[in-house]
């Protein structure tokens, strides 16, 4: 019977870990260049009997990790020159974090008071030799398909790109920045940029939201079965 507790509580962490990972898409499922997390849990019995047969004696759920989905999201045409995607989904903006180098599929930019082109974080977006910088007085800024910046026609250097062979290895820092762990080096690209569209998030509102009601529904399963055992319980160990 204690063992049915357990199950039924460590259940109810797990849907309750399940639930907030789909709120967190949810919450972020207008925001560009998001990417999906998600979550893998595995038995107690099952990770036991990889070393020895499981004996039955330890049941329940844990978390095994999370993970984040890196499918392309769809792109969005917004005629803002500061709106840039990259049509290659292994590929990556290179933004200065604070403490090296981040990497980011959110392609909204903004331009700050000394020219510097910024994410809406307030990251400077790198080109190849340092931070993007706009001259004072630049009326039309062009980014090509290479990556070449041109200000008012004029180059003022190209866009620093960074590609890896597998995203999956990267480690989220807030909802659209990532980081390279160490012993990953990512490999310099061949940008393919688009002006004037950015990517959006590649959660699927509907398909997330079915997630969060089962989450829920198992929540409140797991939370039924705890009462039950609980009470239970509590009969077995009166006094006659």
């Amino acid at each position: 019977m204690f063992r049915g507790l357990y199950a039924a509580a460590t259940a109810l962490d797990a849907a309750q870990q399940a639930h907030a990972v789909t709120a967190d898409n949810l919450a972020n499922s207008s925001t560009p260049g998001y990417r999906q997390r998600g979550v893998r849990f595995e038995t107690f019995d099952r990770l036991l009997g990889r070393d020895v047969p499981p004996t039955g004696d330890i049941v329940g759920t844990q978390l095994v990790s999370t993970f984040t989905d890196f499918k392309p999201g769809p792109l969005q045409y917004t005629a803002n020159p500061l709106d840039l995607s990259l049509s290659e989904p292994d590929q990556f903006f290179v933004v200065q974090g604070p403490n090296g180098p981040m990497y980011t599929r959110d392609g909204a930019f903004r331009i700050a008071v000394d020219g510097r082109v910024l994410t809406q974080a307030g990251y400077p977006l790198l080109a190849e030799g340092g931070p993007v910088q706009v001259p004072a007085g630049t009326t039309r800024l062009n980014f090509t398909s290479d990556g070449s910046i041109q200000a008012d026609g004029v180059p003022t250097g190209r866009l620093q790109v960074a590609r890896f062979a597998n995203p999956t290895q990267l480690k989220a820092v807030g909802p659209v920045h990532f980081t390279a762990p160490e012993g990953v080096t990512p490999e310099t690209a061949a940008p393919r940029v688009q002006q004037g569209y950015r990517e959006a998030s590649n959660v699927n509102a509907p398909h997330a939201m079915v997630g969060m009601i089962a989450s829920t529904r198992y929540y409140e399963a797991a939370q039924r079965a705890l009462r039950t055992i609980s009470e239970s319980v509590q009969l077995n160990t009166r006094p006659s």
